[in-house]
């Protein structure tokens, strides 16, 4: 529990510290959050207070806090007074898609979409939709490290191109030549994702797509420690 508590404390921040930094009310950041002008928190963490005295009293009571990700204050600094609450959303959504249009490995991501042909408008709107309503819920704040729309795509197409390797690999002694690939794809994960809380990294994607094969191929130092 307290590695647990630890990791979160020390790479999120709470409501109230959010508030205080970006120099807003509670109300307002609910404003915020329910236009999709920044993200929902991404933890939240109760704990339960037990007060007991001589007196053979007791008082018990349970605090809950909610952790944001830090670039939520960039967040608010760029969107608390845009009036138009759509903008925000076609400008990320042409980031996007920017990216990933652009990315030289795209034809990994969004179940290989890109493999054969160029895939149609309609599409790529349900997979920005998708990961629009996955961004705002908070889950990037804990996959990415700063959420942007660029480490949304380089994230996907590294768990793909994990995935691949997995597949193909992860039941063999790897080559030199196979090692070398291992860590170049640790580095492109490493670049834009989350060590992930101790409670939940090893059902996460670093848990099974990296930890995983770099321990079972003797490369235990490339595994990020806490």
């Amino acid at each position: 529990m307290e590695q647990n508590f630890t990791y979160i404390n020390e790479n999120y921040i709470t409501e109230a510290e959010l508030c205080n930094i970006a120099n807003i009310s509670k109300h307002k950041l609910d404003e915020l959050i329910k236009n999709q002008l920044i993200t929902q928190h991404s933890y939240t963490v109760s704990r339960t207070i037990r007060i007991t005295s001589p007196l053979n009293d007791e008082f018990e009571n349970e605090i809950t806090e909610k952790y944001f990700s830090k670039n939520c204050i960039s967040l608010i600094e760029k969107n608390k007074e845009l009036r138009d609450t759509h903008q925000y959303k076609e400008e990320f959504k042409e980031n996007f898609i920017r990216h990933l249009m652009n990315h030289p490995h795209k034809h990994f991501a969004y179940d290989s979409m890109f493999k054969n042909s160029f895939p149609e408008q309609e599409k790529l709107n349900e997979i920005f939709e998708s990961e629009w309503a996955a961004y705002c819920n908070g889950i990037y704040g804990i996959c990415t490290l700063h959420s942007t729309e660029e480490e949304i795509v380089k994230k996907e197409i590294a768990v793909k191109k994990l995935i691949h390797f997995n597949t193909q690999l992860s039941d063999k002694k790897l080559t030199d030549d196979e090692s070398e690939e291992l860590i170049k794809l640790s580095e492109e994960f490493n670049e834009v994702a989350q060590k992930f809380a101790p409670y939940q990294r090893k059902s996460s994607s670093r848990g099974k797509y990296l930890d995983k094969i770099l321990e079972e191929n003797n490369l235990d130092y490339l595994v990020k420690k806490y």
